[in-house]
């Protein structure tokens, strides 16, 4: 367990609009001891966070609740569930990567009691432009321009014993994915500040050179006035260097400024974590189908975690059966046999 995994050991359990005095403290003091323990030394530091600790807290309830209710991941259940068919090619392969997850193998070798696991399935959805076959009445048609939707990089994450807790699991890593994102931004901001130095640095030794060419020999021989407008140049780019070094705090990110920096991130979250529903309408072959086609198909509404510089990625929460665990040697002979 990693110092932001027991820094978040107490979930938020509660619903609605009000959160905890309790709740709030706690909130607070993890998120000085990540970003900066020093914060403490900011007056009044407790009253300007908790409005955006306030907000983040309710945010990820949002979150969390627009997660559909666990469905059960088996072998047996396959044949029924229209969204496992789409994300599994046969039954057997639904107990195979469940599994695989050393996760879910971890959860119920330390939980011997336990005769299943909630746990979150992630994956990426894929489109591809295809040319296929399609019967239109009593016509086949070749070479119809077709998108398939594929259902890749598929992993088991974040097991629970009862959704209960796999629900506040998703509340505690959303509230830890917003406070991450506060360290990005002050690591980023951080790095443009000493760009922008560095910049700052060889701009004045270019403009140095460049004057002590305007007085020297080389003015002599500069008939089109090409070193007046060098100069120029380079006193132009200096001043917008110094007006964007001036945004900055003069020595890294001040108490004060990372104080506004995180309740600008708290304040809002949905700028940077959001949940949106990606709705398909597939047929057998995964082939998607546009409305009003008047063929067989499944409609699937996935949720889908929308954040910044990463990839969307589509979530599941499932609930699957210990009767249905592959154990850890079965696995390995098979991999054995494969690689032979």
């Amino acid at each position: 367990m990693g110092i932001l995994d027991w820094l978040f050991t107490k979930p938020d359990e509660a619903s609605g609009s009000a959160v905890d005095a309790a709740v709030i403290d706690q909130r607070i003091q993890q998120v000085l001891r990540i970003v900066n323990p020093r914060l403490k030394l900011v007056a009044g530091y407790h009253r300007k966070l908790a409005p955006a600790v306030v907000r983040a807290v309710l945010y990820c309830r949002e979150i969390e609740a627009q997660i559909p209710p666990a469905i059960e991941a088996s072998s047996t259940a396959w044949s029924d569930s229209p969204l496992l068919r789409a994300l599994f090619v046969g039954a057997p392969d639904v107990p195979a990567l469940f599994s695989r997850s050393v996760a879910v193998q971890d959860f119920f070798a330390a939980s011997a009691g336990a005769e299943e696991v909630w746990a979150t399935l992630r994956f990426h959805v894929r489109q591809r432009e295809v040319f296929g076959v399609a019967v239109d009445g009593d016509i086949v048609r070749h070479d119809v321009a077709q998108t398939t939707i594929s259902f890749s990089d598929k992993k088991v994450v974040l097991p629970s014993g009862s959704e209960r807790d796999a629900r506040l699991e998703i509340r505690r890593r959303a509230f830890k994915f917003l406070v991450t994102e506060v360290l990005e931004q002050i690591a980023a901001a951080d790095l443009q500040r000493k760009d922008l130095a560095e910049q700052r640095s060889m701009l004045g030794t270019r403009l140095r050179i460049l004057k002590s060419q305007s007085s020297g020999l080389e003015a002599m021989l500069d008939e089109n006035g090409g070193t007046r407008q060098q100069i120029e140049n380079v006193e132009r780019q200096l001043a917008e260097n110094e007006r964007a070094l001036a945004a900055f705090p003069s020595a890294g990110e001040t108490l004060e400024n990372v104080i506004w920096r995180i309740r600008e991130v708290l304040t809002h979250a949905a700028d940077y974590l959001r949940i949106r529903t990606v709705a398909l309408r597939l047929d057998p072959f995964n082939v998607a189908l546009p409305e009003g086609s008047g063929e067989a198909a499944v409609e699937l509404a996935l949720p889908t975690v929308v954040v910044q510089r990463a990839p969307e990625v589509q979530l599941v929460a499932c609930r699957f059966p210990r009767c249905e665990l592959i154990d850890r040697s079965s696995l390995l002979d098979e991999a054995r046999r494969r690689l032979g």
